[in-house]
Parts: C-alpha cells; structure tokens; sequence
C-alpha cells in the first residue's frame, strides 16, 4: 500500500469519525476565535481557514473572531500603561 494511499484512508477515517458531529450541528453557528498570536503564523492559518472551509461546506455556520491582545498590549506599553488578562 502506498504513501498516499494510505494517507486517504486515514482521511476517511477521520470523516467517518466526524460524521455524527457534522450531523448533529448541520444548521448550528459555531463562534471560533482565533487568539492573535496565531495570525503571526501562515501556516496555521492556513489550516485553520481550511477547516473553516470544510466546516462551512458541512452546513455548519462558522463565525471568526481575531483576538487582540497583542495589539492591545502593544498599545498600552507604548502608552507607558500596564496590562492585566
């Protein structure tokens, strides 16, 4: 069995795994924040937007929120201000 071959059956796999959830939320809104940290990462983000994809393509309604607490920490510091979380 190839590489590859192999590779898509895991993927199946998974699919198949996720099959009741993706059944059970159809038509459900999920809020997704994305802390600010990730978006130094292309990568990541990269994947995350694909797994929004999917879930969107599913029926899921997938709604992003971006975390600020690097800029608002940046902001503060240059404002000669501490900050608390």
């Amino acid at each position: 069995m190839t590489s590859a071959f192999q590779h898509q059956i895991e993927k199946a796999a998974v699919l198949l795994e996720a099959l009741p959830y993706l059944q059970q939320f159809r038509g459900q809104t999920f809020l997704i924040k994305i802390g600010g940290s990730a978006m130094d990462d292309p990568g990541l983000v990269r994947r995350l937007l694909r797994d929004v994809v999917f879930l969107e393509v599913a029926g899921i309604n997938p709604v992003l929120v971006h975390g600020g607490g690097k800029a608002i920490s940046a902001a503060m510091k240059q404002a000669g201000l501490e900050t608390e979380f």
